[in-house]
């Protein structure tokens, strides 16, 4: 397997990792987890050389485009590549009508709509991160054959951390996320303003709305229960998780949410939306969901479970158990197996079937904070 991705940090244009070879281009992104217009055109435009360099002297039997747009671009050049079966993996924002908040992405999804229908209906297989996220993707490309396969964690690594739990008056609300408008994060600031019980919140991530954010603490003046502790490496995640009682993320567009099944794993229960695909990953035994824009239902919540310890061991034993359930990384690995081995023609044998396959993902980072 060959991996062609993006380069925004300063890493090495090859690296071989595990035995599988890593090419990375350069992307000149908006931020570390906000790629933008500037850095999806340039990841393609850079992709463009390699690409053809790497489908002409390689003999690949499958293509995974990550993002439909604007990795499945690659597909319409001219070359070889053009005879070999493609699976498309669909995020979130590359699916039209998934971010209506973002007005001008919308917009290019109207003018690329005859484009996507193209790459979508040509590919082998089109997989989608969520039941929720291929219904939105069904509206546009109602005719596309659309597989959902969730992401998965490394149930390892984010593990038990409630154990390391110390006991404090003050309940301690974690919230991991990119900091823009969707993700709702202001309806959470409103809802501390008149919450019952003492509550101190954490926000993790950086983003575009960051100043906005500060400015509602200040205007709702809890900004003494806010911290805004920024950008945080996903291997120290699990330690900002275990020092936390509850997971809030009031997000109004969610393809998936990737950091939700990070806190369950850490054993924490979760407050989210009835949006995307936060359903299918929140369930009653290990979560409140509430409508999003309702910051009185985000209050009621957090006083729900900040009042009621056992409650919130239950649910955050129940959260661990579904993540071993049915996040692993293995439940992942062997679905996208399938879909490699239908599209290469081939009858799947397990252990994992050794099916070449080039793969095109623009940062798999970004899941821990955006998707």
């Amino acid at each position: 397997m060959d991996v062609l991705t993006s380069n925004s940090q300063g890493q090495k244009s090859r690296e071989v990792i595990e035995g599988f070879n890593v090419y990375r281009v350069l992307s000149w992104r908006k931020g570390v987890h906000d790629c933008g217009f500037r850095g999806a055109v340039t990841f393609v435009l850079f992709a463009m050389p390699v690409f053809l360099r790497l489908t002409r002297n390689n003999n690949y039997q499958v293509l995974h485009y990550y993002f439909g747009l604007p990795t499945g671009l690659l597909q319409w050049l001219p070359g070889r590549h053009r005879r070999i079966p493609y699976i498309v993996s669909l995020r979130g924002s590359d699916v039209p009508g998934y971010d209506k908040f973002n007005t001008s992405l919308q917009f290019f999804h109207r003018l690329l709509l005859p484009v996507t229908r193209s790459i979508w209906n040509n590919a082998s297989k089109v997989v989608a991160l969520s039941g929720a996220l291929r219904d939105t993707a069904l509206e546009s490309v109602p005719d596309a054959d659309i597989d959902v396969i969730a992401n998965g964690i490394e149930s390892e690594q984010f593990y038990h951390a409630q154990t390391r739990r110390s006991p404090s008056a003050t309940i301690q609300l974690i919230c991991v996320a990119r900091l823009v408008e969707r993700k709702g994060i202001q309806h959470l600031l409103r809802a501390l303003k008149t919450i019952k019980h003492d509550v101190h919140l954490t926000i993790v991530g950086e983003g575009n709305y960051k100043q906005q954010l500060i400015d509602h603490a200040d205007r709702y003046q809890v900004a003494d229960k806010v911290t805004f502790h920024g950008y945080c490496p996903r291997e120290y995640l699990v330690e900002l998780y275990s020092r936390s009682d509850i997971f809030v993320l009031p997000t109004m567009a969610e393809s998936f949410g990737l950091v939700f099944i990070e806190a369950m794993a850490c054993g924490l229960p979760v407050i989210g939306t009835t949006v995307g695909g936060v359903p299918d990953i929140v369930k009653k035994a290990n979560g409140i969901l509430v409508e999003p824009d309702d910051y009185r239902a985000v209050r009621d919540a957090i006083d729900t479970l900040a009042g009621d310890e056992k409650k919130r061991r239950a649910m955050g034993k129940a959260s661990r158990q579904r993540v071993l359930d049915h996040f692993s990384w293995l439940s992942v690995a062997e679905k996208y197996e399938r879909c490699y081995a239908a599209a290469a023609g081939e009858v799947l044998q397990l252990p994992l079937a050794k099916v070449s396959t080039v793969d095109f993902q623009a940062r798999a980072a970004n899941e821990s904070h955006d998707k």
